[in-house]
């Protein structure tokens, strides 16, 4: 019987593609019956209970609100980083004694000296969930005795990066394809967005120039002068601040809805002509999947060999204005939308790998 811990900054009700990701598998992995229990150690979030149960799922809001909150001026980041970090030295081997905690799982957005020395004291087996390339793999190698992969790309960013092929592991992620919005839902949402009937593209995510944010807009200003009637939306958290704000006013036709529900979200991306997504660093992104699974056209970034095989067409080949222009001009002529093969993502099957990882490590 197994009674791990995972450590997340996001959980349900935040939202992003981490809080997605644990919100799914940790209430399933609760339910086997080879979990005795499971913990889920995650930040506060206003109006939420600093700890919560439900059968063998424990959910534990002790960490300080630092992603889950808006863009803060450096300083407030700098501190909140530090208590954080603080916390962990000071709380997190205690907690794993006393909870008879016998593995720890935690999202690699999680770093930091303090953070690492108190998982390596902690005593149990630490398994390291690399969801993006935004992570030295190298850090980790005295930290982690496994490292998670969401993606062929990412494993291969981990083992070039100096992690031992051996103690990585490949789990896709899970996903769930979305019930299709209806149209009278997608109308509805357009109209309380001010977007009306004309087309659109769409950038769904974190606003930050790691997400190809910079890019996009460059692009869209040139892409624009033979398409003025299309607009460009962003949806997402700005975690940018004013340099994105001043750039997307100073652009013709570009609109800002700031951070939407996941319901709206969906209802956007079924509306949108394209779904474009030019970043540097991601795993597998679900905003892609998402899409594909609505039936939208989709911009795919580049490196993940996952969308080469099954994308190719809507694959960027680098991430840059020029690039994402003549990635637009060819994914505009095409009229059939993407197919995927998301079978291979279901809950349940990545469920039961990711508890066979569990029992294989905490045992070995």
């Amino acid at each position: 019987m197994m009674r791990p811990i995972i450590i997340t900054a996001l959980y349900p009700p935040a939202v992003g593609g981490a809080a997605t990701y644990f919100g799914d598998i940790a209430p399933e992995l609760a339910q086997r019956d080879d979990i005795e229990g499971l913990m889920v150690l995650t930040e506060h979030m206003p109006g939420q209970p600093r700890w919560w149960a439900k059968g063998k799922l424990q959910l534990l809001r002790y960490l300080p609100t630092r992603v889950s909150r808006p863009r803060r001026r450096w300083l407030g980041h700098a501190v909140t980083y530090l208590l954080t970090q603080i916390w962990f030295a000071a709380h997190l081997p205690g907690l794993v004694q006393h909870h008879r905690v016998g593995l720890i799982h935690f999202h690699t957005r999680y770093r930091g000296r303090l953070f690492y020395v108190a998982l390596r004291r902690s005593g149990v087996p630490v398994l390291a969930d690399l969801r993006d390339k935004m992570t030295d793999p190298a850090r980790l190698i005295g930290v982690a005795d496994w490292l998670l992969c969401c993606g062929e790309g990412v494993q291969r960013f981990a083992i070039e990066g100096g992690f031992s092929a051996e103690r990585t592991v490949l789990i896709p992620i899970p996903f769930t394809p979305p019930e299709i919005p209806s149209p009278e839902m997608v109308s509805e949402v357009r109209r309380r967005y001010g977007l009306g009937d004309g087309s659109y593209l769409l950038f769904v995510g974190d606003i930050t120039c790691n997400k190809g944010v910079y890019d996009l807009l460059e692009a869209y200003r040139r892409w624009r002068l033979g398409h003025p009637q299309v607009r460009l939306v962003f949806a997402g958290p700005d975690r940018e601040g004013e340099r994105f704000l001043s750039q997307a006013r100073q652009t013709a036709g570009v609109i800002y809805l700031g951070r939407v529900p996941h319901r709206d979200a969906l209802a956007l991306m079924r509306g949108a002509e394209i779904v474009v997504l030019p970043s540097r660093s991601e795993g597998l992104p679900r905003v892609i999947l998402e899409a594909v699974a609505l039936g939208t056209r989709v911009v795919c970034p580049p490196g993940i060999p996952e969308f080469e095989r099954h994308l190719s067409p809507f694959v960027l080949p680098g991430v840059s204005a020029e690039a994402i222009m003549e990635i637009l001009d060819r994914v505009w002529s095409l009229k059939s939308p993407p197919s995927y093969p998301l079978s291979g993502h279901s809950v349940g099957r990545v469920v039961e790998r990711l508890a066979q990882v569990y029992c294989d490590r905490q045992e070995g």
